[in-house]
Parts: structure tokens; C-alpha cells; sequence
């Protein structure tokens, strides 16, 4: 065989091994997270103007991907709230979640960034205080990024601005 045949094998070769690395690197659990509950927030994006992205985000990262006791027992999937609330279902915890952000006064600056700035809203829930974990943003924005949620801050077509194109997915792959 000939060197550029070899050279192209071993591309090819390194892209397969790197894509089945991403595959990988995917909990389970956040996956069945994501398509259990996706869905409820682009519904409280709608209604709320809150990024589907954050609000899904911050549900993985502070219920443990539904399976911490509080998120089991109680169905709180944000564990934001003093007394630690407990909900009938889920839905009723993310439509807390919402209106504990839109009703806090120190919140008010974030519902100024577009939709789809992720990064904006993970940055500004950590100065507003939501959370006392120095790399509370940063969690966020990995998360948001490793399992695409971004994609769901367009969904169903909706914009934040009317001049806005509508696309499933801004973000270059």
C-alpha cells in the first residue's frame, strides 16, 4: 500500500475511535433524563422565556439526573427552594423552578439575554447566587454542550426575536 492510503486509514481510523469516544462519554442516565423531560422544558421556555437548555441543565445537574432522593421522593428536580419543597409530579417542580426565576428581583437581568445565549444564563444564575459552587456556570455549559442541549432552545420554531431565523440547530458541529 502506498503511504497516502495508509495516512487516509489511519484518519479515518482516529475520527472512528474519537466520534465512538463522544458516544461514550454520554451517561445513560442523563439521556433518558433528557428525552423523559425535554419536552416540559421547551414547554416552560414558551411559557417562561427561561432557556429549555438551562432549565434541563440545571434539572441534570441538581437532581442527579432524577435519581437523587429528592428528586424520587419529593419530585424536586431543583432543590432551590429554602424548605426543600416536595411536588406532586415533576411538572409542577419545573414550573416552580420558573417562576422562582421570574419572580426573583436578582434574576431580572437575565430575561434580557436572548434565548439561545446558554452560556449568558449559566453565568448569570451563578451571579445572581442560585448556586455557591465556584464552577456552577461551567457545569452547566458542559453539560448544555456535551448532550446538545441547545438544540432545544429552537424547538417548535419559537424565537426570541421575530427577525431571527428559525434553526434547530444554531451551533456548528
Amino acid at each position: 500500500m502506498n503511504s497516502k492510503l495508509l495516512r487516509l486509514i489511519a484518519i479515518v481510523t482516529v475520527l472512528a475511535f474519537a466520534a465512538g469516544a463522544q458516544a461514550q462519554r454520554r451517561n445513560s442516565r442523563y439521556v433518558d433524563y433528557i428525552n423523559k423531560y425535554s419536552a416540559l422544558a421547551v414547554q416552560q421556555m414558551k411559557e417562561h422565556k427561561i432557556p429549555a437548555s438551562i432549565t434541563l441543565a440545571q434539572g441534570l445537574l441538581e437532581s442527579g439526573a432524577g435519581m437523587s432522593t429528592l428528586a424520587r421522593k419529593s419530585n424536586n428536580h431543583f432543590g432551590i427552594n429554602e424548605c426543600f419543597r416536595a411536588y406532586r409530579n415533576p411538572r409542577d417542580s419545573y414550573e416552580d423552578h420558573s417562576a422562582f426565576l421570574k419572580r426573583g428581583a436578582r434574576y431580572a437581568f437575565l430575561f434580557k439575554l436572548k434565548i439561545t445565549d446558554y452560556k449568558g444564563w449559566a453565568r448569570g444564575l451563578k451571579k445572581a447566587g442560585y448556586a455557591t459552587d465556584p464552577s456552577y456556570a461551567n457545569r452547566l455549559i458542559t453539560i448544555i454542550e456535551d448532550y446538545d442541549l441547545y438544540k432545544y432552545d429552537r424547538k417548535g420554531g419559537w424565537s426570541s426575536s421575530k427577525s431571527e431565523p428559525t434553526v434547530l440547530n444554531p451551533h456548528q458541529v
